[in-house]
This record gives C-alpha cells, structure tokens and sequence, in this order.
C-alpha cells in the first residue's frame, strides 16, 4: 500500500503490514534519503570522557550486567533512536517498549532462513538480492548487536593513530563506527562507510547524517569495480562479515590493499559458508587464493588465519611495505 503523501524516505510495497511485515521499497528510501535536512554536528568527546565510558561499558560486560541493563529497559538510547527511524521514516506501527522491539525481532528471525543459492548472474542481481523487503530483519538483527555489546575489537583501538582516515567497508549498521562514536571520538579521525542500498545501510545513514567528518559512500552495480572512486589513502580499513557475500573477493582485496597507506591497518575476518543465500558462492571458491594474499601482504598482528577449510575468526593485520 502506497500513501498519496509519501514519507521523506520511505514507500511501502503493495501487501504486508505496518508492523510484522513491513515491506519497503529499500532503493527508494535511499534516494529519498538525500532530500533529508543536514544539521552537521560534532560528535568529539574529551579523552577521559571517552575513557570513563569505555570502562563502564567494560565492566557492565565483563560482569554480565549490559545485556540485563538494556533487557530491563534502564540502557534506552539505541531504542529511542530505532524507535523513531521506525515510525518516522518507514512509517511502522508504534514500539511501545524493550518487549515490543524483541518480539518483532523474533518475528521477523523466524521468517529469515536462506537454505538455497541465489542468482548472482549481475551487479544488478546481486544488489536486488540484498533489496528483497525480507531483509529488513538485518536491520533489527543489527540494532540487537550493537546494543547488547557495543565495544568490538579493542585491539583495533590501540592502534589506531590520531586523525586516522577510517573506511568500513560492507559497513551495514556500520558497529566499528559506532564503537569509535562510543568511546574513541577524541582519536578526531575521518570516516568513509560503505556499503549497497541495503536495509541496515540505510537506518546507517540515517542514523549519522548529521555527524561531522563522516561520509556514506553507496556501492551502485556502476561502481562494483571501482567502489571508492576518487577516495584513497586510508590509513585504517574495516572489513568484516564482509568476504563471505562478494561476488569478487579476490578484487576487492587487491583493490583495498592498494588503496591502504604503507603500514595501515586492516581488520578483517573471513566466514566459512556453504555459498547458499546472500553468501556469494565465490566467495567459497576464491577463499585460499584469499587467505594466501593476505598472509603475504599483512603481517597479522591480532589474530591467526590457520586452517582455510575452517573460519577466520577477527584479525587485525598491519600492511607490509
């Protein structure tokens, strides 16, 4: 059903509901994500603020006490920002509390089983596959992660110099991002976060629109070989739960080692799938040539590639000159 008064970045698709089957035009609402208002904000935090959030954060983890502070309802922020992307922008029906989001959470998981492969014969195909209105559980699935535990790899932090030019590739909800908006915003880097026009990419640009010394490249079926453009020169480059769903994994990390500065970063990790559903079955196929060129070209610092029948669990690697 479509509205005569369409919302700013929204359009609903003909069938489902306003609430448990929500079914949106996801290329749509990427482009009419541009007409939004910008009110460009600092996000920087003192070195100590930072520094006592994390150690809270930390502690609450540790302990077992985070994931029952934002059950109970007493850690909301992350609610109230989904809360009003949920019905201002996709126009769903209202979420009244923490149970309301978990139960739609659980209603849209049970419909979210890819036990078959997909057609992946064009960048077209490939971008319309991850577009399908199913795919809105990766929204919540993201929103759930980055509020149960929000601090990953703080390995990666240790090594992250100040005003650093960060790309998260494959970024989704982008939770690298998030964590450095968290706890690490006195670093004062720069970021690029790309992802396609999928679900959870598009709460992403929502969601930091207005932050300074951030920018959201779209990967459009034009740019599959060529995706950052005229962007180069990062010093830090995030790519996780990413391998597994391109179409060329042996390009884009060739592509991403050259656009990286002499001894930068990359974090990545690197899934052990069946090719079936939205991972690519490619990226199955190329996986040692893969691992191979990354053991080359990076000397891993956090983390360990073994065994490449099995999964890559998070690595950090640090670029040879």
């Amino acid at each position: 059903m479509t509205s005569s008064s369409p919302p700013p970045s929204s359009i609903h698709l003909d069938g489902g509901n306003f609430y448990d089957d929500l079914r949106i035009d996801i290329a749509e609402a990427h482009r009419r994500l541009d007409s939004l208002p910008r009110q460009p904000r600092s996000i920087h935090r003192s070195a100590l603020r930072n520094r006592i959030n994390r150690l809270f954060s930390s502690f609450c983890l540790r302990f077992g006490f985070h994931e029952a502070l934002v059950m109970l309802g007493l850690k909301r922020r992350w609610l109230s920002e989904f809360r009003s992307y949920w019905t201002e922008i996709l126009e769903g029906r209202p979420l009244w509390n923490m149970l309301d989001f978990f139960m739609l959470l659980h209603e849209y998981r049970k419909r979210q089983q890819h036990t078959v492969g997909l057609d992946w014969d064009s960048a077209e195909q490939h971008v319309a596959n991850w577009q399908d209105p199913s795919q809105i559980y990766a929204i919540l699935q993201n929103v759930r992660i980055l509020a149960t535990y929000p601090v990953p790899c703080p390995e990666l932090w240790k090594q992250v110099p100040r005003g650093a030019k960060v790309l998260e590739y494959g970024c989704s909800l982008a939770p690298y991002y998030y964590s450095y908006r968290e706890g690490y915003s006195h670093l004062d880097c720069q970021w690029s976060l790309l992802d396609l026009p999928n679900f959870p990419f598009h709460y992403a640009r929502w969601l930091y629109r207005n932050d300074e010394g951030t920018e959201c490249l779209t990967l459009t079926p034009e740019s599959f070989r060529d995706p950052l453009g005229e962007a180069k020169d990062f010093d830090v480059i995030i790519l996780t739960t990413v391998m597994e769903h391109l179409d060329d994994p042996m390009f884009i990390i060739e592509y991403l080692h050259e656009r990286l500065n002499p001894g930068g970063l990359l974090l990545f990790d690197y899934v052990k799938s069946e090719g079936t559903g939205l991972d690519h079955p490619k990226a199955l196929e190329e996986r040692g040539r893969c691992l191979d060129y990354l053991k080359q070209h990076f000397e891993i610092i956090h983390g360990h590639i073994g065994d490449p029948s099995e999964d890559v669990g998070l690595c950090l690697g640090r670029k040879r000159s």
